[in-house]
């Protein structure tokens, strides 16, 4: 099937507009951001369906992401499209992409599979860059939406393998063994009250770069807030936890895809945290990689033990940047909603760099502070800090915890439990797994690499 895509912004600027004016008027089409609607044709061959599409209002790249992400919805079969910018300004790269990405499905466990649409964009400029970028995403999508069952530690190592075969990435697994041995107390503290033996997963790609950048993803595959635990309805997204690691792992692909000049090291820690008769215990205390203890307060505050062994161990072949991404609390969902990344950061050049490379970007950020003076809510009276502030500010005291085990180094920490995961369907987003931070990160490091 043929389909031709005319993108207007003006309703005067189609041919013929005067001899089709009632069936625009029919279908209310004034040009407006997503208004659209196919042009009753009388072709009995094989010439092309034209689809009209309003574009007056799309300013953002947002706008244009959800505008092509509209355009592919309507679209119900295999097809070849031909998109015609009548509109002047209009980002057909961004458009395309969000055809591209209304393409997802996640249908391994039902019984009766819609299937996948393929759409073939003609002419692209963009094509494999944008085959690239959804590839990331909709992995990371996939391993956010397999269920916890599923999703033991094996299993995530299998994918990555499949993700990164062929590509100049080097990659490690180390076992339980390994973990104990190079004393990363919150990885095995968090893992220990699982039967399931935790992994450290590692992967570097372009090692002789002038620029080394070190990459942290939490990988709790479930956390069902261990001894602390959960609420039965706290723990039915909570396979979700693990969509840092696979942010990680989804972005050292693209970079190695896409072929940046920088070097990229990821860290993903992977664990589950479940309650058992071997679970650490409130009041617990840790000994983490880089020599510094822990009192565990809440069970339920695990990423951030095992990040900081992570971050310890990365930080000591002293990257120019080292970054991490997690799930890492509901408090920053609390403060910023579902659909805004939250950004730390222990230098300020590195966070405008991270903020200007996102400026009015699909995905959204905001910064949130690093208050020192709030170090003294996980200040613990027999060890080294604690691994929980309390309720305020807990966003916050999360990342001051984290900024223990940097060692100093230029520092971004993504908090995005809350656009990690969506939590109804849209054109853009269904519900489940987003692979937000994929082009965050990549964003920047594009930026560094041409710097």
């Amino acid at each position: 099937m043929k389909i031709e895509v005319l993108l207007t912004d003006k309703v005067e600027k189609i041919d013929n507009y005067e001899n089709n004016l009632k069936l625009f008027e029919a279908n209310k089409f004034e040009a407006k951001k997503n208004q659209m609607f196919y042009m009753s044709s009388n072709n009995t061959n094989e010439e092309a369906t034209t689809l009209v599409v309003g574009t007056d209002g799309c300013k953002s790249e947002y706008d244009f992401v959800d505008l092509g992400a509209s355009i592919g919805k309507k679209l119900n079969n295999d097809c070849d499209l031909r998109l015609t910018a009548i509109s002047e300004n209009l980002n057909m790269n961004l458009i395309e992409f969000g055809i591209t990405l209304s393409t997802y499905r996640f249908e391994n466990f039902k019984s009766k599979k819609s299937g996948e649409i393929k759409v073939n964009i003609l002419d692209s400029e963009f094509s494999t860059e944008i085959e690239n970028k959804v590839n990331s995403i909709f992995w990371v999508r996939d391993m956010v939406n397999f269920p916890a069952l599923t999703k033991s530690p094996e299993f995530f190592q299998q994918k990555v393998e499949e993700l990164i075969d062929g590509l100049n990435i080097d990659f490690k697994s180390h076992n339980e063994e390994w973990i104990k041995e190079n004393n990363m107390g919150g990885v095995i503290g968090v893992s220990q009250g699982s039967e399931r033996s935790p992994k450290f997963l590692i992967g570097e790609y372009n090692t002789k770069a002038k620029k080394q950048i070190s990459l942290i993803g939490k990988g709790v595959l479930f956390d069902s807030g261990g001894l602390s635990l959960k609420s039965p309805s706290g723990m039915e997204t909570m396979k979700t936890d693990m969509a840092g690691a696979a942010t990680a792992w989804g972005i050292i692909a693209l970079v190695a895809k896409e072929g940046l000049n920088i070097g990229l090291k990821v860290y993903t820690p992977i664990v589950e945290n479940m309650p058992s008769g071997s679970a650490i215990r409130p009041g617990d205390i840790l000994n983490m990689r880089n020599g510094k203890t822990i009192e565990v307060m809440n069970t339920d505050a695990e990423g951030r033990l095992i990040m900081a062994d992570a971050l310890a161990y990365a930080s000591e072949s002293k990257p120019d940047v080292i970054c991490d991404v997690a799930t890492l609390t509901g408090a920053a969902y609390v403060a910023l909603g579902v659909e805004i990344g939250a950004v730390f950061s222990n230098d300020k050049v590195t966070l405008e760099s991270f903020l200007n490379a996102n400026n009015d970007g699909f995905e959204n950020y905001h910064p949130l502070p690093l208050e020192q003076s709030y170090k003294s809510l996980i200040k613990s009276n027999i060890a080294d800090m604690k691994n929980s502030g309390g309720r305020f500010g807990g966003a916050i005291t999360a990342a001051l915890l984290l900024e223990e085990f940097v060692d100093d180094l230029n520092w971004i920490h993504l908090d995005i439990a809350g656009p990690a995961r969506s939590r109804s369907s849209s054109s853009i987003y269904p519900e489940g797994g987003t692979g937000f931070g994929v082009l965050g990160y990549f964003n920047f490091l594009t930026g560094e690499a041409n710097n």
